[in-house]
């Protein structure tokens, strides 16, 4: 009997090895087949995670750049240079720096030019909103502003003893 087992045992290794032969030469089969789709695909699967690191970095130095021309503006506000900085980096916080600007300094035209903007809706509907502060001629017509519009007119006629109205 064990000679027996012992054949059987040779057999079944045989056999083993034999399916893992015959599944490599398959396998190099398929990849001799389509070793130029295989050799493509990890070649653009290369290119984009290069491209997308590459992409990644220089958005890092276009933020830092932008953030250190934006904290030079802060210490020294006629800083022309920096503002050319800003404004090529970082259109957005140049907007926000423009309009904080204009606000400090009440510069009518600035916030009319910032509540034309089509680019930035929030800031327009802030400038808006502000311009309408600064001329108490001006009615404010932005989006996102109604509700403050509402609470304010509440409180002028709260202050001017008119409740029924106010509640209105």
């Amino acid at each position: 009997m064990g000679f027996k087992e012992n054949i059987q045992a040779v057999k079944e290794e045989i056999s083993t090895e034999e399916q893992f032969l015959e599944g490599m030469i398959k396998s190099e089969r398929f990849f001799n087949r389509n070793k130029k789709y295989i050799v493509s695909a990890l070649l653009l699967v290369a290119v984009g995670i290069g491209g997308y690191a590459i992409n990644d970095v220089i958005a890092q130095q276009r933020l830092q750049a932008s953030n250190e021309a934006y904290q030079m503006l802060l210490k020294d506000s006629s800083n022309t240079s920096a503002l050319e900085i800003l404004k090529q980096k970082n259109p957005k916080l140049y907007a926000m720096y423009i309009f904080e600007s204009a606000l400090s300094k009440g510069d009518v035209e600035t916030l009319k030019t910032l509540s034309l903007s089509k680019e930035n809706s929030i800031l327009a509907d802030l400038a808006t909103y502000q311009l309408s502060q600064l001329d108490a001629n001006a009615s404010p017509s932005g989006e996102l502003m109604k509700g403050m519009v509402l609470l304010q007119e509440g409180y002028a006629l709260l202050k001017e003893k008119k409740v029924e109205e106010a509640r209105l």
